[in-house]
């Protein structure tokens, strides 16, 4: 990059962090690097549904199936179209995805590396239609946002406990906070204890196993701390000491967080056998 050169780049990366999302699927220290050494000259943006690849400099715009790594221009077979002449209609489509996007600060990516580090958001990428399919089922991406989807999946087990889960996402009783960090925080905790999966979802009922409490106990008493809502409240304040929180007489995230355990790895199952679109 030109002393002279400004650079704007919007990718995948998590919109908030207040807490550390469980996965990712761009390794954050790269652009922490840049952001340190280009300072103003490099813009960076978070757009986590973002699945577009185009790229505009100032004599042309390429458009195409490439993502902007190293493998993507490595020689795999991609497609990569480049136009010439007015960038008017290519900069209006960039402008609509940045309205969409949050600013990512150098403070923000020491976090998301503090926390990839630390274990608690893990870097992953999605299966390509090329990948062999043996090596790559446990890289099916989850997110907060493709959990709420499967909350409303009429095939879905246990409707009483997703309808639950859902509605406090929609606002009811304030708790849409909880169940973002109720999602990440058990994520984490799963992937760390992948038996417990299989253990929770072959089970017909929602009652999650006294081991699998008293183990997620020991992880919120550990990093529970990490977790907080957007005016900085901490997730361990909500939830009663039986699940390594700080509340004595019963936390008002317990339940959400029982629901999470016992969802979860139903929603993970669904996910790993039916592909990265669990259906409707």
């Amino acid at each position: 990059m030109q002393k002279s050169e400004k650079v704007s780049l919007i990718t995948r990366l998590p919109d908030q962090y207040s807490m550390p999302v469980a996965y990712i699927e761009n390794d954050p220290t790269p652009l922490k690097g840049m952001l340190h050494r280009h300072g103003n000259q490099f813009s960076l943006y978070a757009l986590p549904t973002l699945h577009a690849k185009l790229f505009i400099s100032e004599d042309a715009v390429w458009m195409g199936s490439a993502n902007f790594t190293l493998n993507g221009f490595s020689g795999k077979q991609e497609i990569i179209a480049k136009f010439t002449g007015s960038r008017e209609t290519w900069s209006k489509i960039y402008d609509s995805y940045l309205a969409q996007a949050t600013r990512v600060t150098h403070e923000d990516l020491e976090k998301l590396v503090r926390w990839v580090d630390s274990g608690l958001t893990r870097v992953h990428r999605s299966p390509t239609p090329d990948d062999d399919e043996e090596n790559h089922t446990a890289e099916v991406p989850f997110s907060f946002e493709d959990f709420v989807l499967w909350l409303q999946k009429r095939s879905a087990p246990l409707p009483d406990l997703r309808k639950h889960l859902f509605d406090r996402v929609n606002g009811k009783n304030f708790m849409s906070g909880h169940v973002r960090a109720g999602f990440h925080g058990t994520m984490t905790f799963l992937a760390a204890n992948e038996d417990f999966v299989s253990v929770i979802s072959s089970g017909k009922s929602d009652i999650v196993p006294d081991p699998v409490l008293k183990k997620f106990a020991e992880f919120v008493r550990l990093h529970g701390d990490e977790y907080r809502g957007p005016q900085g409240g901490r997730w361990r304040n909500y939830l009663s000491t039986k699940l390594g929180g700080v509340q004595t007489g019963g936390g008002a995230g317990d339940i959400v967080v029982k629901r999470c355990l016992a969802l979860i790895p139903k929603y993970m199952d669904d996910k790993r056998q039916n592909g990265t679109k669990a259906g409707k």
